[in-house]
C-alpha cells in the first residue's frame, strides 16, 4: 500500500512495515549482520528482511525487537558485564579482563571489543543500567521471525505491527504535530532512552497494546546511529507508530495543517530550485 503521509512530507525513504511472521517470507533475505540496524537501512533501501532469535548476531536485538524477552545473562559475562558495558565498562574488573581476553583469540569485531572494554558510558553507573534494563516493557512474540518492508510492498494477508518512519527534521515535526491532531492532550509522542532497535520496534510494540497508544521517536542511540549514517545519512530520526494510529494519522491527513500554507511553502522552499 502506498501512504499518503509519506506523499505529502516527502519522505526519501519508504514507511517500513514491521510485524512477525511464524515462517519466513517468500521474498527478500535473511538479515545476520552485527547490528539489527543493517537491516533496518535494507529495507529502506526497498528490500525485504528477516531474521530470528537464532539468526540474528546482535546480541540485543532479540529482545530489542520483541523476539525473545531482554535477558541480559545471555550477554558475555551475563547481568553485571552488561551493566558495565552500558556504563563504565569491564577493563577495570577481574572478570571483565578474562572475558576481554576470551574475545580476543575468539577474534570478536574491534568495535564491540572496545566499547565491551571501556563501556559505552550511556548511564553514568552499573545500578543506573540495571534499574533501565529492569523497567523495559515486555511484549509476548507474535512469531518466530521479525519481518521489515517497505509498506507498498506488503503482500495480502500481511499486517504491520507498526510502521516506521525515517524522518529529517522538519518530517519530525510534521509527525509529531499529526499525531497530537486529533486526539486530546499534548503528549501523544515520547522520546525514551534505549537502544535503536528498543525505540524502532520494543516500545513500539508495547504502544500497540494500549488503548490509546503513543508514537515512539528513535535512533537517537549513539550506536546505531553509527551503522545508519553510513548506509542512510546522519540526518535521520525514526518515527514509529503502531498500525492502529497509523491508520487514524493517514486517515487525518486531508483536512490538517499539510494541506494548508505553511507546510505547502515549508515544502516548496525545501525545493533545490528555491535554494
Amino acid at each position: 500500500m502506498k501512504s499518503i503521509i509519506a506523499e505529502v512530507v516527502a519522505l526519501r525513504f519508504s514507511p517500513l512495515a514491521i510485524f512477525y511472521a511464524q515462517e519466513p517470507p517468500g521474498e527478500g533475505r535473511e538479515a545476520k549482520g552485527l547490528c539489527a540496524m543493517i537491516p533496518v537501512a535494507q529495507a529502506a533501501k526497498g528490500e525485504t528482511v528477516y531474521f530470528s532469535a537464532t539468526s540474528c548476531n546482535c546480541p540485543g536485538a532479540t529482545g530489542g525487537f520483541g523476539l525473545t524477552e531482554f535477558n541480559r545473562n545471555a550477554f558475555p559475562g551475563g547481568e553485571e558485564c552488561f551493566n558495565r558495558f552500558l556504563s563504565v565498562g569491564n577493563e577495570r574488573c577481574e572478570q571483565g579482563r578474562q572475558i576481554i581476553e576470551q574475545m580476543k583469540e575468539q577474534g570478536t569485531p574491534k568495535i564491540f571489543l572496545d566499547e565491551f572494554s571501556e563501556g559505552e558510558g550511556f548511564l553514568k553507573t552499573p545500578e543506573l543500567a540495571a534499574e533501565f534494563t529492569a523497567s523495559l516493557p515486555k511484549v509476548e512474540p507474535e512469531g518466530r521471525y521479525i519481518v521489515i518492508k517497505p509498506l507498498e510492498k506488503l503482500q495480502p494477508g500481511e499486517k504491520p505491527k507498526v510502521v516506521a518512519f525515517l524522518v529529517d527534521a522538519d518530517q519530525l515535526s510534521a509527525l509529531t504535530v499529526l499525531a497530537n491532531y486529533a486526539r486530546p492532550g499534548n503528549d501523544n509522542v515520547r522520546i525514551p532512552f534505549g537502544a535503536g532497535c528498543m525505540t524502532f520496534a520494543l516500545y513500539p510494540f508495547s504502544e500497540s497494546q494500549q488503548a490509546t497508544p503513543q508514537a515512539i521517536v528513535g535512533l537517537t542511540d549513539i550506536s546505531a546511529r553509527f551503522y545508519l549514517r553510513k548506509a542512510l545519512g546522519r540526518e535521520f530520526l525514526s518515527f514509529t507508530v503502531p498500525w492502529s494510529l497509523f491508520e487514524e494519522m493517514e486517515a487525518n491527513v486531508p483536512e490538517s495543517f499539510l494541506t494548508r500554507y505553511a507546510w505547502k511553502t515549508m515544502m516548496k522552499n525545501a525545493t533545490p530550485e528555491s535554494d
